[in-house]
């Protein structure tokens, strides 16, 4: 395919192994070491590398049989000649036995005798009806089902990976990452909403190609073994697993996988012969410069010892040019005898000159010669009528039958001879030839035909091993050949493809395949059954994909799993079906019998499932692959990569299993530091669509950053991002029960951890970084901060003097008092007219209201105080809304029930114990001691009282422990007495605000403010 301008897509390099691999190279040594045992005792061949085969035999003549008259009795036996043709002169070029032998296409004419019912009781007759009826049957299964295939060495492939068990690890780091890519890529490019076939298919091909050049590339760095070991197929035994798995990974890819661009633009499979021959070129070539080596060779390359089996190899291995090549300069006229005489004269040397010319005429007629390897197209059924016409003329005119070889049926080959002689002189010189072709000379350019017109006695017999002869008879083996009868054996099968879709031709070029190894193999040719790598081909032979992929995983997980997700997404791994899905009624005697393990992984998950699970293992085990920057420079852990490994399993049920596990196994190991950790576990489930995984890693983060750290704001978002309001709630409680209970901003702008920072002082751009990751979260986050954010305001204001500079004394007071009513009128929100109703959803617990309406008594008059009754000028600082809101709270929480009542009591009496100086004879902790069995849990979650009581007991806030000293605007608990209770700070801000409110009443009445 390399010289006919096709872009395969499969790779994108030209040179197999441009470093030279032991399986790439040529050896020095003898050709071909390999050895075949015979076909029953099992014993090595004799057979010498590149030796003369037995070729030379396969054409038997019988002069007598030439005699015979043409009207005698023997020839109703019609004795056939090389391809199963009349030797008669009966026989005609356009005789229907040809057009009915040929590739698909031809029409199928019924002969006269078939109706003959006798004859169809011939045991002959149902053999060939049986042949038929397999053939309509393969037709059918092609278009209406999946295919099903002979595996016969599916158990022995079973066998050699069970015991290979599974791979470690080992592989570089970049060669795991780049992978990972090529397959995440895979599925980007490849997969979308909508199924589009033509789309999959070129992402596969361009995927398949690019992963094989970077597994070459890996090893193209190894360093090759200097041990010496008999020439086999396939790496030798002290390569590497990872060139064993790229060897059998790579021919793979390439049957399913490769493409070329056609005329019109679109892309298509590359025939399979075409696929295969490449294969052959680049990974088990021992003949490497054979044809140059001949053609040089003195006196001419016909007198080279193997010119003959270099010319059968070539078309073994779809080399036609080399064989036209060889044959076009054998160079007759310098063959010599032992003698040292010329062995062709005269007209000897003519006859020579012209059957060798018919040949290479036919073979550059022969589609293969120009690179077209799909042998079920049009031009291949024209040139196979052609070549049998070409085969009975030259046989004609070899046997003295016909003198007039030179009307050539594929061309004049007068061109082909010397210029001074022209046709009618060698026509002439023909018709006096006794002899007109030399034996050797004949026999040899039989066996050429032979092989191109799909003999299968002559590809085996020019194959050196099984894996030449398999490839070989896929090119050229015609298996639809005529009985002894002149019958088809399956053109049913033949004429159902011309109609038949593409996957349909592909799945018969596989089937081909199929067939033509196990000739091979039932020959004499050994299949080394110890040997692994062969038992692999084997398996891409049969298409026993599980076989496959089982032996891929003895040596390299990262190519097994690719393998398995690429024949899954192409279709060419059969869908698992659980074992018991076809185990029903089987005891453990039968399925021991079968070799079947129903409680196997391989039989539970699959053999994709299975693969990916033990590669996620080995994944998350690795410490070593963090280490290493992929193409982007990132950095991605081993557990990484295996979440998106079990992403991608087929069981989606199977999948969410292993990554729970996997996620638990993660949430185990978390500490307060995993923020790194938790952000990617969380983008990789989210991509996955496992929500629910990905919520339990931020919560349970976030439930430790709140325990063990003071990292407020990341709590909170982690929570946010876990969708649980109520943990949010939980957090900014416990900040606003900080802040009430010291009369001050909770916590100190320099013990701010930075997410807590961002969010008050950035809190736009912040919550717009948020909504990119989860709009959900982010409005969550924004909503419950507010409440805090607010009541921080306000005691910003009060003791930060930096803040509004400019500020009078009382602007300060009237901007603090609107940041502090409104987290009063948050608060009120749940006991809107003395009913407690949670549905509300209040930003601020009611919980706090008592102690924010301490807070309040700041901005009303002191009802102790009687200026106002004097007539003396007094500064109201709330307004008439600001008024109406606390006057409503204090309503609302008088006309509460008593369960809410004493909740906001006890909060208020540990606010009012954690004064400078005090209640007398207690301590704040003392309360949190006395109520933590009551409602004191102000949230309803023991993480707000365990951290109040730490605080409390000597933490951030405790009463014996060492603090800097707080600077308050004011602190409105300095002048409340001993003994003050909740009904004692309603009653008071009452009595102020009905005050200020006369007094704001009377400013309008008056226009003028006391």
């Amino acid at each position: 395919m390399a010289s006919s301008g096709r872009g395969t897509f499969i790779s994108s390099t030209n040179s197999f192994n441009p470093s030279g691999s032991s399986f790439a190279s040529t050896p020095q040594k003898p050709l071909f070491a390999q050895q075949r045992a015979q076909k029953r005792s099992g014993a090595p061949s004799t057979r010498g590398p590149l030796q003369p085969s037995r070729l030379g035999q396969a054409v038997m003549y019988n002069d007598d049989e030439d005699e015979r008259e043409p009207n005698q009795q023997e020839i109703k036996a019609n004795r056939s000649g090389t391809f199963g043709l009349p030797f008669d002169d009966t026989y005609d070029l356009d005789d229907s036995s040809i057009l009915m032998s040929g590739a698909p296409g031809g029409d199928l004419e019924m002969r006269d005798d078939d109706s003959d019912l006798m004859m169809l009781n011939t045991p002959a007759a149902t053999e060939r009806v049986r042949k038929e009826a397999a053939g309509i049957f393969r037709a059918s299964v092609a278009q209406s089902g999946p295919r099903i295939r002979d595996l016969r060495f599916a158990a022995l492939a079973k066998d050699v990976y069970t015991q290979m068990g599974t791979a470690p690890l080992l592989e570089p780091g970049e060669l795991i990452l780049n992978t990972e890519r090529l397959v995440t890529r895979l599925y980007d490019e490849g997969v979308g909403e909508e199924e589009n076939e033509e789309k999959l298919d070129e992402a596969l091909a361009h995927v398949a190609g690019e992963l094989t050049d970077l597994w070459k590339r890996a090893i193209s760095d190894f360093p090759q073994p200097d041990e010496e070991h008999t020439v086999e197929i396939g790496p030798g035994p002290n390569t590497s697993p990872l060139e064993k798995a790229t060897y059998l990974a790579n021919l793979a890819l390439h049957v399913h996988h490769e493409r070329y661009e056609d005329n019109t633009g679109r892309t298509r499979p590359t025939p399979l012969p075409e696929t295969l021959f490449k294969w052959l070129d680049e990974y088990h070539n021992v003949y490497s410069g054979q044809t140059e080596e001949i053609l040089r060779y003195k006196p001419s390359p016909a007198s080279h010892a193997l010119f003959w089996q270099a010319i059968f190899v070539a078309l073994l291995r779809g080399k036609v040019d080399d064989a036209a090549k060889l044959l076009r300069q054998a160079g007759w006229d310098k063959v010599q005898k032992d003698n040292g005489e010329n062995k062709y004269i005269n007209r000897a040397l003519e006859s020579v000159q012209l059957a060798t010319a018919e040949t290479v005429a036919m073979l550059e007629n022969c589609p293969g010669y120009h690179e077209d390897w799909d042998i079920w197209n049009s031009d291949w059924t024209l040139w196979r009528v052609r070549t049998r016409g070409a085969l009975d003329h030259l046989r004609r005119f070899a046997e003295g039958r016909d003198n007039m070889l030179g009307n050539s049926i594929f061309s004049d080959f007068s061109a082909s001879l010397t210029s001074t002689r022209n046709r009618e002189s060698m026509a002439g010189l023909a018709r006096r030839a006794e002899s007109q072709v030399p034996w050797e000379i004949y026999e040899k350019l039989n066996i050429i035909f032979d092989i191109v017109l799909g003999s299968k006695n002559a590809i085996l017999d020019a194959a050196q091993d099984w894996c030449e002869a398999t490839i070989g008879l896929t090119a050229w083996w015609d298996d639809r050949r005529a009985d002894k009868f002149g019958n088809p054996l399956s053109m049913a099968r033949s004429q159902a493809l011309t109609l038949a879709p593409q996957s349909a031709i592909t799945d018969s070029y596989l089937d081909r395949l199929n067939n033509a190894f196990h000739v091979a193999v039932e020959d004499e040719f050994y299949l080394n059954s110890h040997n692994p790598v062969e038992v692999g081909i084997a398996c891409i032979f049969e298409d026993n994909v599980k076989g496959l992929i089982g032996l891929l995983r003895g040596w390299s997980l990262p190519i097994a799993s690719a393998v398995a997700e690429i024949a899954s997404l192409g279709g060419w791994l059969p869908q698992h079906q659980p074992g018991a899905f076809f185990m029903e009624g089987l005891d453990q005697d039968d399925l021991d019998v079968l070799g079947v393990d129903p409680t196997a992984p391989d039989e539970i998950d699959g053999i994709k499932d299975s693969t990916l699970i033990q590669y996620a293992q080995k994944l998350t085990d690795d410490e070593d692959i963090g280490t290493i920057a992929d193409h982007m420079g990132e950095f991605r852990d081993g557990w990484e990569l295996a979440i998106h490994v079990l992403g991608r399993m087929d069981s989606q049920e199977r999948s969410e299993e292993m990554i729970g596990i996997l996620v638990r196994h993660i949430v185990d190991s978390l500490h307060v530091d995993s923020n790194e950790v938790v952000d990617k576990t969380w983008s990789l489930l989210n991509e996955l669509g496992m929500i629910p995984y990905a919520e339990e890693v931020v919560e349970t983060y976030a439930e430790i950053l709140a325990r063990d750290s003071h990292r407020y704001g990341e709590a909170m978002w982690y929570f946010a991002l876990a969708h649980k309001p109520h943990k949010v709630r939980e957090v900014t409680n416990l900040l606003i029960s900080y802040s009430l209970i010291q009369s001050t901003a909770f916590p100190p702008n320099e013990e701010l951890d930075d997410w807590l920072h961002r969010l008050l002082n950035e809190r736009n751009e912040t919550l717009e970084q948020c909504v990119k990751q989860d709009l959900e979260a982010a409005e969550l986050l924004g909503k419950m901060l507010s409440g805090y954010a607010s009541l921080r305001q306000y005691f910003v204001i009060r003791d930060d003097e930096a803040i509004l500079p400019n500020a009078t004394p009382y602007a300060r007071k009237q901007q603090a008092a609107t940041a502090l009513v409104n987290v009063i009128a948050s608060s009120d929100d749940n006991i809107r007219g003395g009913l407690l109703d949670p549905t509300r959803d209040g930003i601020v617990s009611e919980d706090f209201l008592l102690a924010l309406l301490g807070e309040a008594l700041a901005f009303v008059t002191n009802p102790d105080n009687t200026n106002v009754h004097l007539g003396q000028q007094a500064l109201p600082i709330l307004n008439l809304d600001q008024i109406d809101i606390i006057l409503k709270a204090v309503e609302d929480l008088q006309a509460v029930s008593d369960r809410v009542r004493n909740t906001c009591e006890e909060f208020l009496q540990i606010v009012l114990a954690s004064a400078p100086g005090g209640l007398k004879g207690s301590t704040p902790a003392d309360l949190l001691k006395k109520n933590a069995s009551g409602s004191l849990v102000l949230a309803g979650s023991a993480m707000v009282a365990t951290q109040l009581k730490n605080s409390l007991s000597g933490g951030l806030v405790g009463s014996g422990a060492k603090m800097n000293p707080v600077k308050r605007g004011w602190d409105w608990r300095a002048n409340m007495p001993a003994k003050t209770t909740g009904d004692d700070v309603m009653r008071r801000l009452r009595l102020g605000v009905a005050k200020d409110l006369a007094g704001l009443w009377l400013a309008d009445a008056d226009n003028a403010v006391w």
